[in-house]
């Protein structure tokens, strides 16, 4: 019987290597293709367990971005009163926002594990600077710090009586990780364990008689080198978001979402093409079940994503606003031209205090006082959750935001159907003085009315896309099963490649789950290829 994926050219076919092509043969305990952070995690690992490593890495260097990171019962939790976290609760609320595709097992390890992992991260910068506070201005000198996210908590949150939750449970490596990333990485080379290649796709995993994976192909420069694995072999290649004929196999509403990436290859092209998903499947290996998982979360405007009013480009309310910034993506996503409006009034700072305090949102109005005084620190974004009128003003001097003495100059701007967008927002203006939302049931302390001058509008598109997460069918101990449901002995996964981690849309349930899931997972398959399991 013919594989449903054996038909679909995505997946392409194995190369032909002849003995004769391979130019160098290696051989390690491990063997780990993909240098992003889930196989540095694995990498170092490994090393402090005392196997040697190979490591192919498609670009030039070990890749990382961004930082944010699930911190869980972490001791940096600790020290902001964080660690008191109901796990359970928190992963049955993950799995819920990903309609149940995805393994609760992967979910709950990762949660018991994720404080850990993420101390050990830590260990390779000593007397990384930690803020007390998400507003405290920033040390001097030093390559990284950290800062809470959203700490303290606007008045008032309760997170129990949301609609989605947000556990605020997340670190944020500043200015980025990648120096924290790099130093786990210079561990590993200096355990003088490690013999890492790069400019290496690797092209064809080695399975003996048996079915076991037992080592790795790559293309370099110099010609084909092959790496023996003695206990396993690890696939953390990413995910595959910059591939156009996956993107439309598995995300096909997303093929035409801007992206953005920053890790590319000797070619000068994006690295998350999917190599890794092939290489397993070439083996044996099954996709996760389920629709892939963008992540394109919107950012909203200066004002975030919460709760403000929004019309589509007929004039017309269309949802309910208060949402996390993943779902008000998928929203816009859903127009027929994916683009609407937001609009606001002057009383924004008495809004926001009531905004839901998340990726995407704002919900901390500062002053521009405090930021003369030198109270807060100077490099606060959107992405910090605030919003002060200095930042305003700058947005509608730079044309992102529109701004009117009255709606109806203000709707004139946006060019939306003047009559239309006008009646739609007496309309929703009336729900807010009732307090109660006769079309789409928002929450009442979100039902921010747009009557006081001077008003404010910006334009909305699609998120930018950062990732598209699906991965081979896996396990909470990071093996890999063919499509069978049978464990394909000696591989391994972690990172995107990993499937049945997240599914449908990416939650922001809680934020930095990405990072902290390929770090946790990088140590457990380490740990498992190391000792067998």
């Amino acid at each position: 019987m013919t594989d449903v994926y054996e038909t679909e050219g995505w997946l392409g076919t194995p190369p032909k290597i002849a003995e004769g092509d391979i130019k160098k043969t290696v051989e390690a305990d491990v063997v780990v293709v993909g240098g992003g952070l889930a196989g540095v995690a694995a990498v170092r690992q490994a090393t402090e367990l005392g196997a040697s490593v190979v490591l192919f890495e498609k670009c030039a260097a070990p890749q990382a971005r961004s930082g944010d990171f699930a911190v869980m019962d972490s001791k940096v939790a600790g020290l902001w009163g964080r660690r008191d976290v109901d796990k359970a609760r928190l992963v049955d609320e993950l799995t819920r926002d990903m309609c149940y595709k995805v393994s609760q097992a992967i979910l709950r390890r990762w949660a018991d594990e994720a404080g850990e992992a993420f101390d050990w991260y830590l260990e390779a910068i000593p007397n990384v600077p930690v803020m007390k506070t998400t507003f405290e201005p920033r040390p001097a000198g030093y390559p990284v710090w950290l800062q809470p996210r959203r700490l303290p908590l606007p008045d008032g949150f309760d997170n129990e009586t949301e609609r989605f939750k947000c556990y605020q449970v997340t670190a944020w490596v500043q200015p980025t990780h990648i120096p924290l990333f790099r130093a786990n990485y210079s561990a590993a080379e200096n355990s003088g364990l490690l013999t890492a290649f790069f400019n290496a796709p690797a092209c064809l995993l080695l399975r003996d008689v048996g079915g076991t994976v037992h080592g790795a192909i790559a293309q370099t420069d110099e010609g084909y080198v092959r790496a023996y694995a003695r206990k396993g072999v690890l696939l953390s290649t990413g995910d595959f978001m910059s591939d156009d004929a996956m993107l439309r196999r598995f995300a096909p509403d997303y093929v035409n979402t801007p992206q953005l990436w920053t890790s590319f290859d000797a070619k000068k092209k994006p690295s998350n093409t999917g190599d890794g998903h092939r290489l397993g499947m070439w083996a044996g290996a099954g996709m996760q079940d389920g629709p892939a998982a963008p992540c394109a979360h919107h950012m909203g405007s200066v004002f975030g994503c919460n709760g403000f009013l929004l019309l589509n480009t007929r004039g017309e309310r269309f949802t309910n606003e208060d949402l996390p910034g993943q779902q008000l993506g998928s929203q816009i996503e859903n127009l027929p031209d994916k683009t609407a409006w937001q609009f606001v009034d002057s009383n924004w700072p008495e809004h926001v205090k009531n905004g839901y305090p998340s990726h995407g949102s704002v919900c901390y109005p500062l002053t521009d006082e405090q930021f003369a005084s030198g109270e807060v620190a100077s490099c606060l974004v959107t992405n910090d959750n605030v919003v002060w009128p200095a930042m305003v003003e700058r947005a509608v001097k730079k044309g992102s935001l529109l701004r009117a003495d009255t709606i109806e100059e203000l709707v004139e701007k946006t060019g939306l159907p003047k009559g239309v967008a006008l009646s739609q927002i007496n309309r929703y203006n009336e729900y807010c003085a009732s307090g109660c939302d006769g079309d789409y049931a928002k929450t009442p302390k979100r039902l921010w009315s747009v009557e006081a001058p001077p008003f404010y509008a910006a334009r909305f598109t699609p998120a930018t896309m950062i990732a598209v997460m699906g991965g081979l069918k896996s396990d909470a101990e990071a093996r890999c099963y063919d499509r069978q449901g049978r464990v394909i002995p000696g591989l391994y996964l972690a990172g995107n490649v990993q499937g049945n981690r997240i599914a449908v849309d990416y939650p922001l349930t809680v934020p930095g789950l990405s990072h902290s899931l390929a770090l946790t997972y990088g140590r457990i398959a380490a740990y498992n290829i190391v000792n067998g399991i």
